[in-house]
């Protein structure tokens, strides 16, 4: 009986892996209508390659790009189409072409529209807001023509003035130096200079005693103060010795 069970269990699960389930079944394509190009407020002119998306699941459908004067598209918008192409998917291409040279310069919406035929809706978008201005630019005015330049004027050159001599004051002659007159029949005196000042050798004496007796005087106040020191060393070493004495005993 388990077995049985476990048999018919078994066939129905190939049969589900079979037919499949309905959440297994692979998704429907959904639909595509966008406008890639032209976007809303770009300024056209010339021929306009019009470039986006556009598809349907259904098996009849179609696809449907115009225009329309105005920035926004209204009940009352005459809608002009630009292409009508039916059961043909576009991916991220062109859609249409627009020449723009056929409409006056002014503001314009596009519309594409997707439609399948068991499908109620009209899937639509607009691009708003798109200027066309072919207009011709503004000729350039012609420049000018510069003025000619007036002529400077010319100098009038006269007679050339008479040159009037102007007087230098004299430069005065400097004197030449006076030159010293030779003694007439005298001998100018010389100064009697001994032999030891000629040579630089000169000594004074009188210099020497009293530096020697500087040097005397310095010594024998050392030699002074050298035994006062003994003496005191002595006297000092005498009294220490007087008062040991006494306490010793």
């Amino acid at each position: 009986m388990h077995k049985c069970a476990l048999a018919v269990g078994m066939v129905l699960v190939v049969i589900l892996l079979a037919v499949g389930s309905p959440g297994w079944a692979a998704p429907q394509p959904q639909v595509q209508y966008f406008i890639t190009y032209p976007t809303e407020g770009m300024t056209l002119s010339g021929v306009v390659e019009i470039r986006g998306s556009a598809n349907h699941p259904s098996a009849q459908w179609w696809y449907n790009v115009s225009y329309a004067p105005g920035p926004e598209p209204t009940g009352g918008s005459q809608w002009v189409p630009l292409a009508q192409v039916e059961n043909t998917p576009v991916q991220d291409d062109v859609l249409a072409v627009w020449d723009t040279t056929t409409v006056p310069d002014g503001v314009y919406t596009l519309a594409l529209t997707v439609k399948g035929q068991d499908d109620p809706t009209y899937w639509q978008q607009f691009v708003r807001r798109l200027t066309v201005n072919n207009a011709q630019p503004v000729a350039s005015p012609t420049p000018e023509e510069s003025p000619t330049p007036e002529p400077m004027p010319t100098a009038v050159v006269g007679p050339s003035p008479t040159p009037v001599s102007i007087e230098q004051p004299a430069t005065p002659t400097p004197r030449p130096s006076p030159t010293p007159r030779e003694w007439e029949g005298e001998e100018i005196p010389t100064p009697d200079v001994g032999a030891d000042e000629q040579l630089g050798l000169a000594f004074d004496v009188d210099m020497l005693r009293d530096a020697f007796c500087d040097g005397a005087l310095i010594t024998v106040s050392l030699f002074a103060l050298w035994g006062l020191y003994l003496l005191a060393k002595v006297s000092v070493r005498w009294f220490l010795r007087r008062r040991r004495g006494p306490l010793s005993k």
